[in-house]
C-alpha cells in the first residue's frame, strides 16, 4: 500500500463553511520516497461563497487577490477530476484501495477535501479509511512520557527532530516536513525497540534477570 500524504490551506477552521484555498498531495512508496505529487490552487466557482477568516489568512499568508487572479487557480469543479486522475494513475494494480491517508491532524484535511473538493464516497473508492496521523502519535508519545508536553503542532516536532525547515503553513512545505517527522518517529522507535529487546541493560535483560 502507498502512503498518501496531504495538507490543505484554508480560509478558516470549519470545513462546512470556510473556503479551501490550496491542497498538496504526495504519493510515497513504502520507504517514504515521494513518487508523485499534485499541487492545487483553489477557489469556489461562485466567489460570493468565498468565506475567509482574517486570522486564518494571517497564518497561511495567502494574498487572496493574487490567488484569485492567478490563471493556475482552479475552481473546485475543475480540480476534482485532476485529483481523481492523480489517484487512479498511482493506484497499485490489483488493490481496491491503494493509499493510506497521512498527515498532521489529517481528519481536518480529509473533511475539507470531502466537503469542497471530492465527496467522501468518491475519495474512499481509492483511499483507505485507516489513517496515519502524526498529531495522534505525538499525543500518545506525550501520554507515555516519551515526548515532552511542549510538543504538539508540526513545527514543534520539526524543531524537536532538528529537521530542515521548509515554508510553514504552505501545503507542500508542511507535507514534506511531515514526511520527515514521520521518518524520524519511526527511526526513534526502532532504536528504542533495540534497547527493549537486546543490548546492555536492555528491558529484556532486566526482566529475565
Amino acid at each position: 500500500m502507498h502512503y498518501l500524504w496531504f495538507d490543505t490551506e484554508t480560509g478558516g477552521t470549519n470545513p462546512k463553511v470556510h473556503s479551501l484555498l490550496t491542497a498538496y498531495f504526495a504519493v510515497c512508496d513504502k520507504d517514504l520516497r515521494v513518487i508523485d505529487e499534485l499541487s492545487l490552487q483553489l477557489r469556489p466557482s461562485d466567489l460570493k461563497k468565498l468565506n475567509l477568516q482574517p486570522q486564518a489568512m494571517e497564518i497561511n499568508k495567502i494574498n487572496i487577490q493574487e490567488h484569485l487572479a492567478d490563471p493556475n487557480t482552479l475552481t473546485y469543479e475543475q480540480a476534482r477530476p485532476k485529483l481523481k486522475t492523480f489517484l487512479v494513475k498511482n493506484k497499485i494494480k490489483g488493490k481496491r484501495k491503494s493509499f493510506t491517508p497521512c498527515g498532521h491532524n489529517v481528519a481536518f484535511d480529509k473533511e475539507m477535501v470531502w466537503e469542497q473538493l471530492m465527496p467522501q464516497d468518491e475519495f474512499e473508492e481509492e483511499v483507505h479509511y485507516r489513517t496515519i496521523d502524526t498529531s495522534m502519535i505525538c499525543n500518545f508519545m506525550k501520554d507515555v512520557g516519551v515526548f515532552p508536553e511542549t510538543l504538539g503542532n508540526l513545527m514543534s516536532l520539526v524543531e524537536y527532530f532538528n529537521i530542515a525547515q521548509k515554508e510553514a503553513h504552505n501545503a507542500k512545505g508542511d507535507v514534506l516536513m511531515n514526511i520527515d517527522v514521520y521518518k524520524s518517529m519511526k527511526s526513534m522507535m526502532k532504536d528504542r525497540k533495540k534497547d527493549m529487546v537486546g543490548g546492555e541493560n536492555s528491558l529484556l535483560e532486566i526482566i529475565e534477570g
